[in-house]
């Protein structure tokens, strides 16, 4: 058996106790998409492999959160800050988070909106994630602000 996996089913185990033991379930969480590129190096892979991996996980972390009632999930997918990387990768981890945006929409599950400046995206990019989360306007209790194209001195400034 691999160990992480071992791990991460022993820690939802216990989380899932935890949460039926007090009835406490947040109203909001935020999920942080980082440390996917460090991740993939540490295996000698690539940052897009690391990208994709941490795009996987996506959808069971939202089931997770619609099995136990929490009622706004937001994902923290690229921030103003990461628009500064390069042209390749950033091109590839755009393609990755446009793909995992629009899985979650064609999923069904979810009501998306996005979160952040879509100006600050190249214009096919802004317009498929605008697209898809139009497409799920009237979906489940869940909702999911996916956030592409944030910062904090953005959202100061504006």
């Amino acid at each position: 058996m691999e160990l992480p996996g071992a791990l991460y089913r022993s820690y939802e185990k216990r989380l899932a106790r935890q949460v039926r033991a007090t009835g406490k379930v947040p109203r909001h969480i935020g999920v942080i998409l980082d440390g996917n590129r460090r991740w993939a190096r540490t295996l000698g892979e690539s940052p897009s492999h690391g990208h994709r991996r941490g795009a996987d996980k996506i959808t069971e972390v939202l089931g997770w959160s619609a099995e136990t009632g929490v009622e706004v999930v937001t994902l923290w997918m690229l921030s103003t800050d990461n628009l500064q990387r390069d042209e390749s990768e950033l091109a590839s981890l755009l393609a990755i988070i446009v793909d995992a945006v629009e899985t979650l929409a064609a999923d069904g599950r979810w009501r998306l909106q996005h979160v952040g400046d879509a100006s600050l995206l190249p214009a096919e990019s802004a317009q498929r994630i605008a697209a898809a989360c139009e497409r799920t306007a009237g979906n489940g209790v869940l909702h999911v602000n996916v956030a592409v194209g944030y910062g904090g001195c953005l959202l100061y400034n504006t």
